[in-house]
């Protein structure tokens, strides 16, 4: 029997509202404004979020260097102004020397599981439907915004770490953007009768 495999996103209203729902006026807020949109934009798994260290961020250069799980690809990315002035502010914050980008109140790295409980919080603030909900739901709409604005899946292949094209193709299915831009190039060129 086949399963579904379309990925729970978030519209971009959606991902707007959840952003919007974090309060920055905290030393936490700051930290979770500055992860979840991390995580958005570089479509970072729960466990890889507890991966990065203060020395993979190039402030100077605007990169970021992420190691993918799973098998996946990692390497060094840019980093948008926004998003790193958003990290700047949380650091600046922070009264710790500890290596971890994002801690937990106990200096540890932050948990997956923390992650979660996080979503689900802020998730019923911004009025996100429970079912998405989940931190993963970050990293399939990054993928799938992403396959919306350029309509390239081999770009979304690589900014997500997907070592299989199939991995990435399951963002095609939900992006209608990306389907009418494929048809109008094969009418254009009269493949299609």
């Amino acid at each position: 029997m086949a399963t579904d495999r379309t990925p729970q996103y978030l519209t971009q209203d959606e991902m707007r509202r959840l952003l919007n729902a974090i309060p920055t006026n905290t030393l936490q807020g700051k930290r979770d404004k500055a992860l979840f949109y991390l995580a958005y934009r570089h479509g970072l798994r729960a466990s890889e979020v507890g991966l990065l260290l203060r020395d993979d961020l190039d402030f100077k250069r605007l990169r970021i260097t992420i190691r993918r799980l799973k098998n996946g690809h990692g390497g060094s990315y840019p980093l948008a102004p926004e998003l790193a002035r958003l990290l700047k502010a949380y650091l600046r914050a922070r009264k710790d020397d500890s290596p971890y980008l994002f801690i937990s109140n106990r200096g540890t790295p932050i948990h997956r599981t923390t992650l979660h409980v996080l979503m689900r919080k802020y998730g019923a603030l911004a009025g996100i439907p429970e079912s998405k909900r989940h931190f993963h739901c970050l990293r399939h709409s990054a993928g799938t915004h992403f396959l919306e604005a350029t309509g390239d899946i081999a770009f979304v292949q690589d900014w997500l770490g997907h070592r299989k094209i199939q991995s990435t193709q399951v963002y095609a299915k939900v992006t209608s953007k990306y389907r009418d831009q494929k048809a109008r190039e094969a009418f254009a060129r009269r493949e299609i009768v």
